[in-house]
C-alpha cells in the first residue's frame, strides 16, 4: 500500500507542476504573440501623428510630406481635415462613400467608433480634426469601462484566480489518480503475491486487463513448477532415504564380520590386517550415507526439529570433550574463550552438536600438520544475534572457493570438485543454521591464516536468566 500511495502523490505533485507551467507557458507565449503582432507595424496612433505633424499650411492649400503619404499608402490609409464648422478643408484619398460635412453628434459617433464602417481616428490640429481611416474590417475598435476598484482589485484576483486553477488541477488529478490506482492496487498486490508463491487470480476486465492476464498465467505457471518442484524434492529426499536405508543392512554385516575377523587371532596377520582396512573403510561409507540422509533431510526441510533453549557454551565444551576423550593427537591444540555464557538459542541439540563437532572435524582433517584450533561465543553490540566462532590457524581454504565450499559436492554451482574428503562438512552445517534461521559466515584467519567460521543465531526472546 505504501507504494501505491508513494505512485499517487508523485502522479499529484507531476499534474499540480505540469498544470503551472503549462499555465505559466500559455501567458508568455499569449503575450510574445500579441507583442510581437502589435509591433510588426505600426499602430494606428502612431500613423496618426506622424500624419498629423506632417500636414503643413501654405498660403490656403495644405500638402503632406512624403514619409506621410508612405505610411498612408502602406496601411491603405486615407486621411481628412475637418474644420471648426464640420466641412472637409483638406483630405487624401477620401473615399466616395464618405460625408463632406459633419455636426457635433456625428463627430462624437465616430471618434468611438467607425465611420460609415470605416476604422477611423482623430488627432487635433490647428486648423482642425484630422482623421485617419483605415479600409472596412481592416480593425477592430472597442470601447472599455472599468470602475477604479475593479482594476486596483485585479492583481489580487488574478492570484486568486491562479490559486483557484491550482486547486482545481489538484482536485482533478487526485480524482483521476485515484480511480487509476485503484485499477492499479490489485496488479500491484497480485505481484507481491507472486513473489510470495501465493496463488493470484485478478479480474482480466478493464483497462489492464492484459496485464491482468498475464500476471494470472505466471501464477498458473509458478504453482505449477512448484508443485512440480516440492514432488520432485520430495521424491529425491525419499530416494536418498530409501538408498541409506538399504545400504545400512548390508553395510552392518559387513562391519560385523570384519570386525569379527580383525579381532580373530586364529587368521593370519596380513588378513586381520586387511579386515581392519574393510572395517575402517566401512566406517567411514556409514557416515557418508549418514551425512548424505541428514543433508538432503535438510536440503529439502524435511528433517523434524526438536527445539528448546540451549547454552551453547556447554555445547562447546561436550566437544572439545570428546575430541580429547577419542585421543586428539598432541598436535592439536583446542582452547575454549566462551563469553556470555548465560545466552541461550532455540535450537535442536543433536543438530547443534552437529554442527560444531563438524567445523573442529574440518579442521583436524584438513591440517594433518596440526593445527591450534579456538572456540569462541560472543554477543552482538545491540544483543539481538549470538556467536559461535571455530577459527584455526592452519592451511586454511583458498579466497575463490569461500564463496561456493557451502554448496553441495558436484553442484552445478560449485565451479571446482572437492579436492581432499567427501564435502558434506560444511554444506551440513550451513543447513543445520538456515533450519535455525541463523547465517554462516566463512573468512580467512588472522594474518590470513587459516579459517574463521562464524554461526550467527538470532535471539528473539527473553531467556529465564532475564538475558536476551
Amino acid at each position: 500500500m505504501e507504494g501505491i500511495f508513494r505512485i499517487l502523490r508523485r502522479f499529484v505533485t507531476a499534474t499540480i507542476f505540469i498544470s503551472i507551467f503549462l499555465l505559466i507557458f500559455n501567458f508568455i507565449l499569449l503575450g510574445t504573440l500579441v507583442f510581437k503582432e502589435i509591433n510588426q507595424q505600426p499602430s494606428p496612433e502612431g500613423v496618426l501623428k506622424q500624419v498629423a505633424l506632417g500636414l503643413d499650411k501654405q498660403n490656403d492649400s495644405y500638402s503632406l510630406n512624403e514619409d506621410a503619404v508612405k505610411l498612408l499608402e502602406y496601411n491603405q490609409s486615407w486621411v481628412m481635415l475637418l474644420g471648426e464648422d464640420g466641412h472637409v478643408k483638406w483630405d487624401y484619398h477620401l473615399p466616395n462613400d464618405v460625408p463632406r460635412q459633419y455636426n457635433l453628434v456625428d463627430v462624437a459617433k465616430f471618434s468611438r467608433y467607425y465611420l460609415m464602417k470605416y476604422p477611423v481616428y482623430i488627432w487635433e490640429h490647428d486648423d482642425g480634426l484630422v482623421v485617419l481611416g483605415y479600409p472596412k474590417e481592416s480593425h477592430w475598435k472597442y470601447q472599455f469601462d472599468f470602475l477604479s476598484n475593479w482594476v486596483s482589485s485585479l492583481p489580487l484576483k488574478l492570484v486568486l484566480l491562479l490559486f483557484f486553477n491550482v486547486a482545481l488541477a489538484l482536485l482533478i488529478s487526485i480524482v483521476i489518480g485515484t480511480r487509476l490506482i485503484r485499477r492499479i492496487q490489485p496488479l500491484v498486490e497480485g505481484v507481491h503475491n507472486l513473489a510470495r508463491e501465493e496463488t493470484v487470480q485478478l479480474d482480466s476486465k478493464g483497462l489492464f486487463g492484459d496485464l491482468a492476464k498475464s500476471i494470472n498465467s505466471a501464477s498458473d505457471k509458478l504453482q505449477k513448477k512448484t508443485i512440480a518442484l516440492k514432488a520432485r524434492d520430495e521424491a529425491r529426499s525419499n530416494w536418498i532415504s530409501g538408498i541409506s536405508h538399504d545400504i545400512r543392512t548390508p553395510l552392518s554385516m559387513i562391519l560385523g564380520y570384519a570386525s569379527e575377523m580383525e579381532d580373530n587371532s586364529d587368521l593370519p596377520k596380513e588378513q586381520r590386517h586387511q579386515s581392519g582396512i574393510i572395517r575402517r573403510q566401512g566406517e567411514k561409507l556409514r557416515s557418508l550415507v549418514s551425512d548424505l540422509n541428514l543433508v538432503s533431510m535438510l536440503e529439502y526441510e524435511m528433517q523434524p526439529l526438536h527445539l528448546k533453549d540451549i547454552r551453547l557454551s556447554v555445547l562447546a565444551r561436550q566437544v572439545v570433550a570428546d575430541f580429547l576423550n577419542n585421543g586428539l593427537e598432541e598436535r592439536y591444540d583446542i582452547e575454549l574463550k566462551l563469553a556470555d555464557e548465560a545466552i541461550k538459542v532455540n535450537g535442536d541439540e543433536k543438530l547443534l552438536l552437529r554442527a560444531i563437532s563438524n567445523l573442529v572435524n574440518n579442521s583436524v582433517h584438513h591440517n594433518p600438520q596440526g593445527c591450534r584450533i579456538i572456540l569462541e561465543t560472543s554477543l552482538s553490540e545491540d544483543s539481538s544475534k549470538y556467536y559461535f566462532i571455530v577459527r584455526d590457524n592452519g592451511r586454511g581454504i583458498p579466497q575463490e572457493q569461500l564463496k561456493e565450499i557451502t554448496e553441495l559436492p558436484y553442484s552445478s554451482r560449485r565451479k571446482k570438485n572437492i579436492q581432499q574428503g567427501r564435502g558434506l562438512g560444511l554444506p551440513m552445517v550451513e543447513r543445520i543454521l538456515q533450519a535455525h534461521h541463523g547465517r554462516l559466515i566463512l573468512s580467512k584467519g588472522e594474518n590470513q591464516r587459516g579459517l574463521e567460521v562464524i554461526m550467527e543465531f538470532p535471539i528473539q526472546t527473553q531467556n529465564e536468566d532475564g538475558v536476551k
